[in-house]
């Protein structure tokens, strides 16, 4: 018996399967933003905890005390050993990101630090609203013993450069150069999506500290006992 025929008009004015037709195709697009919501988010929080972590670092060494009568105070390698294990709290996320990349966590972020000195340029100089103008950045001491390289050579001297300008290894903000000293903390982690890695480049999030002494004019390195983590100039 020949089945009976259904009218052209009927078939098109069906809509029962519809909805799960709309949902197959819009299913892909929502699960592709939800998957790129979560990696804006770990991003975001990746960058706020690099400088925090930045600053943290900062605060710890610039906080060191000088001996009583003096003015200068100093810092030794164990002290920047146990600065640089502070990523290890403030920035968890590294150690579950190093496992993922086989990798150990030190490997997986690179933390420089640095002392600087201000000093007066030879010479006559005239007064001037930009305090580099009279003024010149030296390297005290430096960290050379850590991962990734990166970190404040002795020589040259630091350029002064506008403050809007990305942070550098051999560049000082103009603003800083009226302190006595400060210390610099250079961090840079590689932030790599979880998700589509092979179409989403890796992004470097680098975030830099400058801390003035709190209780001293200087803060100097100890080398005694020195590892290597840091170099006197």
């Amino acid at each position: 018996m020949a089945g009976r025929a259904i009218p052209i008009g009927a078939f098109l004015r069906d809509r029962k399967a519809m909805a799960a037709i709309e949902f197959a195709l819009i299913m892909p697009i929502l699960f592709a933003i939800m998957l790129g919501g979560i990696q804006v988010v770990s991003y975001t929080n990746a960058a706020r905890r690099v400088d925090l972590l930045a600053r943290s670092i900062g605060e710890m060494i610039s906080q060191a005390v000088p001996p009583a009568g003096a003015s200068e105070a100093t810092v030794n390698a164990l002290d920047l050993h146990f600065a640089y294990d502070a990523a290890l709290v403030t920035f968890p996320y590294v150690m579950a990101d190093a496992k993922q990349k086989g990798v150990q966590w030190w490997q997986n972020i690179a933390i420089n630090f640095a002392s600087i000195r201000f000093t007066p340029v030879s010479g006559n100089c005239q007064a001037s609203a930009d305090p580099s103008s009279c003024r010149e950045a030296s390297v005290v001491w430096t960290s050379t013993g850590v991962h990734g390289g990166g970190f404040r050579t002795c020589t040259p001297k630091q350029t002064p450069v506008d403050d809007t300008n990305p942070p550098s290894a051999t560049t000082l903000p103009r603003s800083i150069f009226g302190a006595a000293s400060i210390v610099v903390v250079d961090v840079v982690f590689t932030f790599k999506p979880t998700f589509g890695e092979n179409f989403v480049p890796a992004i470097k999030i680098a975030r830099t500290a400058y801390m003035q002494p709190r209780y001293a004019t200087l803060i100097n390195y100890d080398t005694t006992n020195s590892d290597g983590i840091g170099s006197k100039c």
